[in-house]
């Protein structure tokens, strides 16, 4: 995985039936596919055995599932509008509003997804293009076994003990922007105004070891020992932790970032029902709660989702979970693009 130095490229199971509502002939689906994309890493352990088992289960049809980060799904479709390669894609809000002016997301059918009703009217698209199924938290992750007092401040990264022992992922992967985001807003900066960031990160080089091309391979970082520190989400360090990995993931003391994913229709699919379906399953009571429970801790949408004691260690409810700090995604994109090649080209190590 390494190149160079030490860089790497940039670049359960068994739900309960879910309502068919609106569904009328899925029974027919039986032997039938569609083609849906995740996350790498434990985004598509997830997705494997409670998602997919869940909707086989309610519909007959099976799933083809494809790893994908959010600029490879959103340009694969875009170059081929008329046959898309996926049915169901899933993006971060950021890449899907970057997205918008492709045209290649289809009108959500509500009336064929009846799970939406649970979910608040803040995590319900107002553009009608999309479905929030799910969501993310980030804090500092670390190896218990070698930080033996868990960090408390960002600013604790910069501490010359974590010389050579912290890893970050670049930042075209959502987990690093909104980081980013982060430090540039402590730092009297802005999504608009990211120059403060960027000089955290400068003073933060010394110590950092690596730089994962996604949180995935982040994640597979601290598995193999090569870091001990990091900016990580939750679902990836529960992930870890049921590997048997010694890590832990820390709260700030300015709070932690929470981030939103949301799926999508892709337009001109053949299969506009089974899609629908799929979503639906996603947003289900049962898949919610398995998702939202151990080793994933993935922050539910719908109000009738339980959340489980791993999960509460990060937020006890949907209240608190909408109080997280987060990102003004329609500020950042303009710019995104731009910051992306800025920290390609000067955070190396």
């Amino acid at each position: 995985m390494l190149l160079s130095r030490r860089r790497l490229l940039q670049g359960a199971a068994g739900a309960g039936a879910v309502q068919l509502a609106g569904h009328a002939g899925l029974a027919l689906a039986q032997g039938k596919s569609i083609s849906a994309t995740t996350y790498p890493g434990a985004w598509e352990s997830a997705h494997r055995s409670i998602l997919l088992p869940a909707f086989t289960k309610a519909t007959g049809a099976s799933v083809s599932l494809v790893p994908s980060l959010a600029v490879d799904t959103v340009s694969k479709i875009a170059a081929s509008k008329a046959n898309p390669p996926y049915d169901v894609i899933i993006l971060d809000e950021g890449p899907y509003l970057a997205a918008l002016s492709q045209d290649i997301f289809e009108k959500i059918p509500t009336d064929k997804m009846p799970y939406l009703k649970d979910v608040p009217a803040k995590l319900v698209d107002p553009r009608g293009l999309g479905v929030f199924v799910s969501g993310q938290i980030i804090g500092i992750a670390y190896n218990t076994e070698k930080i033996k007092t868990p960090p408390k401040s960002w600013n604790d990264l910069l501490k010359p003990e974590f010389k050579g022992r912290v890893g970050l992922a670049g930042m075209g992967s959502t987990l690093m922007s909104a980081w980013m985001v982060e430090m540039a807003r402590l730092n009297g900066g802005s999504e608009e105004n990211m120059e403060p960031a960027f000089q955290f990160v400068k003073k933060l080089l010394p110590n950092v070891s690596a730089v994962a091309s996604n949180p995935g391979s982040l994640a597979t970082l601290f598995q193999q020992g090569q870091i001990d520190i990091s900016v990580h989400y939750n679902n990836n360090v529960g992930d870890l932790q049921a590997k048997g990995v010694p890590v832990a993931l820390a709260r700030p003391d300015t709070g932690w970032i929470h981030i939103k994913s949301v799926m999508h229709i892709v337009k001109n699919t053949k299969n506009p029902d089974l899609a629908a379906a799929y979503i639906n399953a996603a947003l289900s009571p049962e898949v919610q709660t398995k998702m939202a429970a151990e080793p994933y801790f993935v922050a539910p949408v719908s109000t009738k989702a339980q959340f489980s004691p791993g999960l509460q260690a990060y937020a006890r409810n949907m209240a608190e979970i909408e109080q997280m700090n987060g990102v003004d995604w329609a500020k950042l994109n303009p710019r995104r693009g731009e910051y992306i090649d800025r920290f390609n080209r000067e955070i190396k190590v």
